[in-house]
């Protein structure tokens, strides 16, 4: 993404137009940086932070396990 897309991008959450549906995500509580955030990632990154948070689910479920065996 271009420096001016993003610009852009970041305009429009912090000013989204009067009846827009981003401008109704934003009053919901949606927080659409964190979406900006992800659109700026490459796929390559982000299928690496996918695979992070597959590996802590994974381990999470690991400790659930064990603790119930207790």
């Amino acid at each position: 993404m271009k420096p001016s897309q993003q610009a852009r991008l970041l305009e429009l959450v912090a000013n989204p137009p009067p009846g827009s549906d981003i401008e109704a995500a934003k009053k919901y509580g949606v927080d659409l940086t964190l979406n900006i955030e992800r659109l700026l990632l490459t796929p390559t990154e982000r299928v690496r932070e996918m695979e992070g948070a597959l590996r802590l689910m994974e381990e999470l479920q690991r400790a659930g396990r064990l603790v119930r065996r207790r």
